[in-house]
């Protein structure tokens, strides 16, 4: 004899999924995922295919040769010397003027009065500050210590107007 089982007390723990919130969304996120590997599988097929197209393109420009014919090579060359001998000949005359400005300076300097008036004002601050020095400092001024160092600074300053001046006339009488 077969027996029978009885799934009447499972029948009855077993719960029915009911329709909730969470359920839904569950069910949405499924459907969306599969939703998207497909489109995932349709777009690696197009990077498949693009990628495909794009190595025999590069397959083809490797093997692609440019000529240029020998007339537009001489056009090219023709163009390239007229525009590099009209900028030779502007450097060429910016040069010879640069030469002759420098021909008509004969050892001068060249030095506008905007800046001249600012070097004497700038000497004028300088020993103005000297002199306050000097002021604000008399009993060091007795210090015979002092008066040895500007000796000597003064030496060295004669010395060194000196040296350009000999220097000066022994170059001068070469050129």
């Amino acid at each position: 004899m077969k027996k029978k089982f009885d799934f009447t007390a499972e029948m009855k723990e077993v719960q029915v999924t009911k329709s909730t919130p969470q359920n839904e969304y569950l069910e949405e996120e499924k459907r969306l995922l599969g939703i998207n590997v497909k489109e995932l599988a349709e777009l690696n097929d197009n990077v498949y295919g693009l990628r495909t197209d794009l190595t025999a393109l590069v397959d083809l420009l490797g093997k692609y040769k440019l000529s240029i014919t020998q007339d537009t090579q001489e056009q090219a060359v023709k163009f390239g010397n007229t525009v590099l001998g009209q900028f030779i000949d502007k450097i060429e005359i910016k040069c010879t003027e640069a030469e002759q400005r420098i021909a008509q300076m004969d050892n001068r300097i060249s030095l506008s009065h905007k800046a001249f008036y600012i070097l004497i004002v700038i000497l004028i601050a300088l020993f103005s500050f000297l002199f306050c020095m000097i002021v604000a400092n008399v009993e060091f001024l007795h210090s015979w210590l002092i008066w040895r160092m500007v000796a000597a600074c003064g030496l060295i300053a004669i010395l060194g107007i000196t040296m350009v001046i000999v220097v000066h006339k022994l170059l001068g009488n070469k050129t």
